[in-house]
């Protein structure tokens, strides 16, 4: 058995992990688990009954009754999103056929006013004739 063999001998380096997390700071996880062919789950804690995950920057209740209040939230305000489009596309053409209400209003009144006016000098070249 040779005196100093284990003790000087170069030991295997281990292989280093690829960082991704400047990857996901600069370009997003998107990107990073694109360009690395990572698969990035998102995070879940339990305690207890209750469980919540972590998905685009905020911790999202997934069971018990706060998880079902959240789909509920959830859902309302898509459909509140989807309700304000609609109120403000039904205000748009309101105002589009209140503003054709009146031009087509000002152009009877005027045509009415230049029959009044030809019909007042058509009475007055009558007049002047006896």
């Amino acid at each position: 058995m040779p005196l100093f063999s284990n003790k000087f001998s170069a030991k295997t380096i281990p292989v280093r992990r690829q960082d991704t997390s400047v990857i996901k700071n600069e370009f997003g996880s998107d990107y990073a688990a694109k360009e690395l062919s990572i698969d990035l789950a998102p995070l879940k804690l339990k305690l207890g009954d209750f469980e919540v995950s972590f998905e685009e920057g905020q911790w999202i209740p997934a069971s018990g009754k706060a998880g079902a209040a959240h789909k509920e939230n959830i859902k309302l305000k898509k459909e509140l999103e989807q309700l304000e489009e609609e109120n403000n596309m039904l205000r748009l053409k309101f105002e589009i056929l209140l503003d054709m209400m009146t031009d087509k209003t000002v152009e009877a009144e005027q045509q009415e006013l230049q029959r009044a006016q030809s019909l007042g000098n058509i009475n007055k070249k009558s007049k002047k004739r006896w």
